[in-house]
């Protein structure tokens, strides 16, 4: 079954508990706070590097201005940890 990515990180944001932005999302990661990290694919190679292995990754498709629109957020977000998938079905997203 396809799952849609956008509706999946909508339902993330409104239901659930996510922190956005790539120092924030590094702390959480850090704090072991985060369940799974975002990447949109313009993410800087620093941030990948430091959660690389620690989270899943999710890799958003689209530029961090994509992300930001698709998260109804008016700033681009190239980085976002998720805390509580709240009714979300995020994490069938890292199985899929």
């Amino acid at each position: 079954m396809e799952v849609d990515l956008n509706k999946v990180l909508r339902s993330a944001v409104q239901t659930g508990t996510v922190i956005i932005g790539s120092k924030r999302t590094q702390k959480a990661v850090e704090s072991n706070q985060a369940k799974a990290v975002v990447l949109a694919s313009n993410c800087p190679e620093e941030v990948r590097k430091m959660v690389t292995g620690k989270v899943p990754i999710i890799d958003f498709p689209g530029m961090g201005v994509e992300l930001g629109t698709t998260l109804s957020k008016p700033f681009a977000i190239v980085a976002m940890a998720v805390v509580e998938s709240g009714e979300s079905d995020i994490m069938a997203v890292l199985k899929a």
